[in-house]
């Protein structure tokens, strides 16, 4: 579209169902793509206003850089739920032997708030970052909670906006229910079956393994 003059720096994009109808392919592929070129500086969201062209011209896009960029950001998100499924599930399970009853009442406060965020159609990716970080304090490990800490801008590359859709905040709030469940009956086996679910099925939104909508 940049080459055959259909967009020029400035422009705003079509809408992403349009764009993803067009190009034949997912909207969560479509969400990795933009976050790809966004990070590269070729294009630019705008909260409220769309997403805008930004190259000049001049600018050299070759179809390897695009390649290269979205290959190298799905790479990046693999090896991020990788890594939650290494930790996630295991801090949930020290959790589930170590919460007390005011943080668990403080993880069902987060989880009503996320119901609240999905039901009014509004953002509720903070539920969910708050959500894991006080989960990550409840395993009673301090060094658990500070690292997972220090890392949070990393693991929310796996909340990016790009990668959101009513489907995977769903599932997330499902998720998340499930866990408190095993959490209130103090069932460590349990918790660590219900962060592995909950992370596995991230990951197939995130790279929409399993549809091809």
């Amino acid at each position: 579209m940049i080459r055959t003059g259909e967009l020029a720096p400035g422009d705003r994009l079509p809408p992403e169902r349009k764009l993803a109808d067009a190009f034949g392919v997912s909207r969560n592929s479509l969400r990795q793509a933009l976050q790809a070129l966004a990070e590269r500086k070729i294009i630019e969201s705008r909260q409220g206003d769309g997403t805008y062209l930004l190259i000049s011209p001049e600018a050299s896009l070759s179809e390897d850089l695009i390649l290269d960029t979205i290959n190298e950001q799905c790479d990046f998100l693999h090896d991020i739920i990788e890594f939650r499924h290494m930790m996630e599930p295991q801090i949930a399970a020290l959790a589930a032997r170590r919460i007390r009853p005011e943080s668990l009442d403080r993880l069902k406060i987060l989880v009503c708030d996320q119901q609240r965020a999905l039901m009014a159609g509004q953002q509720d990716d903070n539920f969910d970052v708050e959500f894991h970080q006080q989960l990550a304090q409840c395993s009673g490990n301090r060094v658990i909670s500070q690292v997972m800490t220090t890392i949070q801008s990393i693991v929310n590359e796996t909340r990016s906006t790009w990668l959101q859709s009513s489907e995977r905040r769903k599932a997330s709030l499902e998720g998340h229910l499930r866990i408190i469940d095993a959490l209130e009956l103090g069932d460590s086996d349990a918790a660590f079956r219900a962060m592995k679910l909950h992370i596995t099925e991230i990951e197939s939104h995130v790279f929409n393994e399993h549809s091809g909508n």
